[in-house]
């Protein structure tokens, strides 16, 4: 556990400074929430492809990935991680790739006055995209078996 945490510290601040961000007291708060909850299930391999759909997100979107609120929804969008640990890699992209503009924008919603938007943007985007993957999921498996549905 204590291994996981420490490489999962190292790959996100090692993260972070490649796309050309700051080490600041928010940033580092994120980099701790992940060494936090690395102790809880969050690995390498489900962490890397929320944060890739984040990076691709800052390079296709009209926002900057070094801007300071994106560079907290790189950090804070692993709250998704057990998506991409449970859908694979590319539902991890599109996780994260969703959870940036979700996290950009959903402080319109309540006026700003709430302090998790990361959190609150996680969760639209779980609750939309986990029932749209299992429906996937189980047309793939129906289709494998000659079932028509």
């Amino acid at each position: 556990t204590l291994l996981n945490m420490g490489i999962n510290g190292i790959v996100s601040t090692l993260l972070i400074i490649s796309v050309g961000g700051d080490l600041n007291g928010p940033t580092i708060g994120g980099i701790f929430t992940i060494v936090g909850f690395s102790a809880t299930g969050k690995h390498t391999r489900n962490i890397l492809p929320i944060m890739i759909g984040v990076i691709i997100g800052g390079y296709t979107k009209k926002w900057s990935i070094t801007d300071p609120s994106a560079q907290l929804a790189l950090l804070l969008s692993t709250t998704l991680a057990p998506i991409a640990g449970e859908f694979g890699v590319g539902a991890g992209i599109l996780a994260g790739f969703l959870h940036s503009s979700a996290a950009l924008n959903v402080g319109i919603v309540y006026g700003g006055m709430n302090l998790y938007n990361n959190g609150f943007a996680g969760g639209l985007i779980a609750t939309f995209l986990v029932p749209v993957l299992r429906s996937i999921r189980d047309r793939k498996a129906h289709a494998k078996t000659h079932v028509s549905l």
